[in-house]
């Protein structure tokens, strides 16, 4: 249920994650695509705890996918989360568009989505600065912010997990909100009771879309109730 492979190494654990995108998002929109092959694995590092380190990808397109959009998407990602690309594959293909990426990490200490207990609080940290990208549920909140702003919003997770008062997380991913949080509960072997008003969105986005939208910045954290504060006032300083 984790979003990445943890494997103990010395004082903490290497993350492994790997992400695959759909053939159609790659083909209408293949700089956004490169884009986010990088920013979801970066997620998924961050989710469990861990700084992202290096990403390889593997890539085979149809010859009219353009290529040089897709890897210029996804060296623009890799620039402004300051995580190289350090090798990969290529190839063409006359009927398979497809785009993988696979990301190395490593954390001190792990946020397990098992991890989530009764009597947590249950808090939603979203980036709420962007709009809407094509006709994907995917509510763009990176390419508009600085570099500067992306790596000071994925170190906070780790220094959450670091002072351990975020215990459980997991990034909302295309399930949306509603079925990230579902996944989160089957890990862990428990319910939770989620109050609509309390979601935080765009105030014009309607309520029904935004539950099953992508956010590029979002996250579902368990906490003990007393660390709740501290853990808002770390994400709204950011």
């Amino acid at each position: 249920g984790d979003d990445a492979a943890a494997i103990a190494e010395g004082d903490g654990h290497l993350l492994l994650a790997a992400e695959g995108l759909q053939a159609a998002f790659v083909a209408e929109d293949p700089w956004f695509a490169g884009f986010c092959s990088i920013m979801v694995n970066v997620s998924d590092i961050a989710s469990m705890g861990g700084r992202p380190y290096a990403v390889v990808d593997v890539v085979f397109t149809a010859d009219d996918v353009d290529n040089q959009r897709l890897f210029d998407g996804m060296r623009a990602a890799s620039v402004a989360y300051g995580v190289p690309i350090v090798g990969g594959h290529t190839g063409r293909s006359p009927s398979l568009t497809w785009l993988s990426v696979a990301i190395l990490g490593r954390a001190r200490r792990l946020l397990e989505a098992d991890a989530a207990r009764p009597g947590h609080d249950l808090l939603a940290a979203i980036d709420l600065r962007g709009t809407y990208r094509g006709r994907h549920p995917h509510f763009n909140a990176a390419t508009c912010a600085s570099s500067a702003d992306l790596r000071r919003q994925i170190a906070i997770l780790p220094e959450l997990a670091e002072q351990g008062w975020a215990i459980a997380c997991k990034d909302i991913s295309q399930a949306g909100l509603a079925g990230t949080l579902v996944m989160l509960c089957e890990s862990a072997g428990v319910g939770a009771e989620l109050e609509l008003a309390a979601i935080p969105r765009p105030p014009e986005v309607e309520l029904g879309r935004w539950l099953i939208t992508f956010p590029s910045y979002g996250y579902l954290i368990s906490c003990e109730p007393d660390d709740s504060p501290r853990i808002i006032e770390r994400f709204g300083a950011a």
